[in-house]
């Protein structure tokens, strides 16, 4: 049988080496220049919402501080007048004896006016700024009450009256010296309960902070007096050991005449007070890397014990804005009594001035940062802080970007707050 002849063969279609080579060098180029661009706009998106994410949370910061300086004093005296100041005593705090303003500042770093030891994790207001950084910050404290609701134990809001001291109560020149205070009535008033003693000197409404001990003087209920003995909320050298503080207000010596044409007034128990100091200041987080980054904080110490208050779902002290890199306040007070804000002034100078009871309103600003750093920005060398126009006001600080923020976008951001408190007697 004859053969059949073979068809001749044809190459397999199909790839050199060097053809496959090209191919995957042309494709790499080109996934890398696809992960590149990836990767740039992905870092881009991050510096936008940081930009957002800043921009937000300094606008709660705003919306929170200002709630707080606007309840600024509020119910503080119950149903009395307003107290200028509250003078408190506690011999737990580093300084014993300090005065609670319805709204006051203080430079960083100072530590917190609490007894209580932060959560573990909590940066204080010691943490920041950094050492020799020249950072100007400040710490703002706000003092009023929580809610209008400051029934005593009993149920009701009695003024109580202070009746005439005896001569074993007092010593040199008439000053106070015991811890007892004898009262119209006790009614109403229960061991345990934080009271606030307004005396009125000169025009100045200064409430004394008393603790209540003891009801009755030696085991007889039916006594109308309370005593604050024992307690590490009132000093041992009774009511003569406010007379420093009295004295910065620049009054006279504390004697049994003042006292008498005070009133009493009780808010209830320490424990479950609404008295409450709100203090903000600039914290310093650790980012995981050896490193920290600044954050705002907002701490709540009840008034009547000076320990950290519960704050229901949430922590306290608690985290409002990240990149806040400094807090600072200036105050408006009338200096002629014309009802108008004469002047802005830096803490200090109001104390110094004699102002504390003539302030009306609160000017505060926040300077911001983002978290992370564009290295095609750079920031300015200094970042201003628009201070009030005019002679006789003092001016807000200007923040120098420091190492390692120089591609950081600032923000500023400034508000003023009227102490209605102070405007208006409730």
């Amino acid at each position: 049988m004859p053969r059949r002849p073979r068809s001749p063969r044809h190459p397999q279609p199909g790839f050199t080496l060097i053809e496959l080579l090209v191919v995957v060098v042309v494709a790499s180029i080109f996934v890398i220049g696809v992960l590149g661009i990836q990767a740039s706009l992905s870092k881009q998106n991050i510096r936008v919402g940081d930009v957002g994410n800043r921009d937000n949370q300094v606008g709660t910061a705003l919306d929170l501080l200002g709630a707080d300086l606007g309840n600024a004093g509020f119910m503080n005296g119950d149903v009395t007048q307003s107290c200028t100041a509250v003078l408190a005593y506690d011999s737990a705090l580093s300084t014993t004896a300090f005065i609670q303003y319805p709204a006051s500042s203080s430079t960083q770093p100072v530590s917190l006016p609490t007894s209580s030891s932060l959560p573990s994790g909590t940066p204080s207001p010691t943490s920041y700024p950094p050492t020799g950084s020249g950072i100007v910050t400040q710490m703002i404290a706000v003092n009023g009450a929580a809610t209008a609701i400051q029934p005593t134990s009993s149920g009701n809001a009695t003024l109580y009256v202070v009746q005439n001291i005896t001569a074993a109560m007092q010593g040199g020149a008439g000053s106070v010296v015991s811890t007892e205070l004898p009262l119209s009535t006790t009614t109403g008033i229960t061991v345990g309960d934080s009271t606030l003693l307004r005396i009125v000197d000169g025009g100045v409404n200064l409430c004394l902070r008393v603790p209540v001990t003891q009801i009755g003087i030696g085991g007889t209920p039916q006594q109308t007096y309370i005593a604050s003995t024992g307690s590490t909320l009132f000093p041992t050298s009774g009511y003569a050991g406010f007379q420093t503080l009295i004295s910065s207000f620049g009054l006279g010596t504390l004697t049994n005449s003042n006292l008498i044409l005070g009133r009493l007034s009780d808010p209830g128990a320490q424990s479950s007070s609404v008295d409450q100091t709100v203090v903000y200041y600039v914290g310093a987080y650790s980012n995981g890397s050896g490193g920290t980054y600044p954050v705002l904080m907002r701490a709540v110490i009840n008034g009547a014990d000076d320990t950290l208050a519960s704050v229901p779902g949430e922590s306290n002290p608690s985290a409002v804005a990240a990149g806040v890199v400094s807090l600072q306040a200036l105050y408006g007070v009338d200096e002629t009594s014309s009802g108008a804000v004469t002047n802005y002034l830096s803490w200090p100078d109001v104390v110094t001035g004699g102002y504390t009871g003539d302030v009306r309103s609160v000017l505060f600003a926040i300077v911001a940062r983002t978290l992370h750093g564009d290295p095609s920005y750079q920031a300015p060398a200094s970042i201003a802080v628009q201070s009030p126009a005019g002679a006789g006001n003092d001016a807000f600080t200007a923040y120098t970007p420091q190492a390692g923020e120089t591609h950081d976008r600032f923000s500023v951001v400034e508000s003023e707050v009227a102490m209605r408190n102070q405007l208006w007697a409730h």
